[in-house]
């Protein structure tokens, strides 16, 4: 018998071939195995390591005061507008509407001005177009983005909440959403720290394409199930594995349920994971922090309808232009 830790010599219709044995080559998956799982191990522990040592380093931070001035009153100033929007809330479910000033909820829907000229003194020459719009309460997709929110501020416990429960606790991380009159008080909560929009069907199937990636459980060698990693989208057989049971088989067909608000929507919205998006601006340079103040100057001019008021409106903004720049 041939030792197993040699190839074996085999001569198949007068040709001579070399072939491994099966012990041989479960024994080189397994050292394949062991190597990664020592990668992951090592890189884990570097990244621990790291974090320790930026915890050690701010502990040691000097803090002005100004700073924790300015971080509390901000902080402050976000909890307050958090109660107003509650009292509102509450009210209208009681039906004590009497004494609002308004009782409808409303979009403030910001667009680029295409005949805005940068060297006019006109003064109706502006950047950008601010349409107040009345929400009818009818069902529609929205694409919410996390973005940075207001400056110095401590996010509060339940704007935390609602961001937790939509996934969106990254920055430059979207989701698909399903207004109705149920979601449309968590944006109200949230809106400071998000920018959302009504996505195109080339968006939705652009991102979807792109950025779409889920948590799978790859069987190993042995047969035996690993543990749900995340994976790129790229197979329908995993979508056919997760959603068969629904007639969902293919990555084409999660875009029509999500584009059409389908019987099965929630169920391919939440298969997929967060959509990571890139930075509109990165880089350390003298042009890159050029790019960054001019972005920033932009961002400001589409937040500046934002308000404290409990009845103010969400903002609303061209998200195909978002996705266009970010995906």
């Amino acid at each position: 018998m041939a030792p197993i830790n040699k190839p074996v010599t085999t001569k198949v219709n007068g040709i001579v071939m070399e072939t491994n044995p099966e012990v041989l080559l479960k024994k080189r998956r397994r050292a394949e195995e062991t190597r990664l799982e020592k990668q992951q191990q090592a890189a884990k522990k570097l990244q621990k390591q790291a974090k320790q040592k930026a915890n050690k380093q701010a502990k040691g931070k000097f803090i002005r005061a100004e700073t924790i001035v300015a971080t509390t009153l901000a902080t402050e100033r976000e909890k307050e507008r958090i109660k107003r929007i509650n009292k509102v809330e509450h009210l209208k479910s009681q039906g004590k509407t009497d004494h609002l000033a308004s009782t409808a909820d409303y979009f403030l829907k910001v667009t680029e001005n295409p005949d805005y000229d940068e060297n006019s003194d006109e003064a109706d020459n502006e950047e950008l177009i601010q349409e107040k719009i009345k929400y009818n309460g009818e069902e529609s997709l929205l694409f919410v983005l996390r973005i940075k929110g207001p400056v110095s501020v401590k996010i509060p416990h339940k704007p935390f909440t609602v961001l937790k429960l939509l996934r969106l606790e990254e920055l430059n991380t979207g989701v698909f959403l399903k207004l109705n009159d149920k979601t449309f008080p968590l944006l109200k909560i949230i809106s400071p720290y998000i920018v959302c929009g009504k996505p195109s069907l080339k968006s939705i199937r652009s991102l979807i394409q792109k950025r779409s990636t889920v948590m799978h459980k790859k069987d190993n060698i042995e047969g035996e199930e690993e543990e749900e990693k995340e994976v790129i989208l790229n197979d329908n057989n995993i979508v056919e594995d997760k959603l068969g049971e629904y007639g969902i088989v293919c990555i084409d067909d999660i875009i029509h349920e999500i584009s059409t608000l389908s019987e099965y929507f929630s169920h391919c919205n939440f298969f997929l994971q967060p959509f990571k998006l890139s930075r509109e601006v990165s880089g350390f340079g003298a042009i890159s922090k050029l790019k960054k103040l001019e972005s920033k100057k932009k961002m400001k001019g589409l937040l500046s309808g934002l308000s404290n008021s409990g009845t103010a409106p969400v903002i609303q903004v061209d998200i195909d232009a978002f996705i266009e720049k970010l995906n």
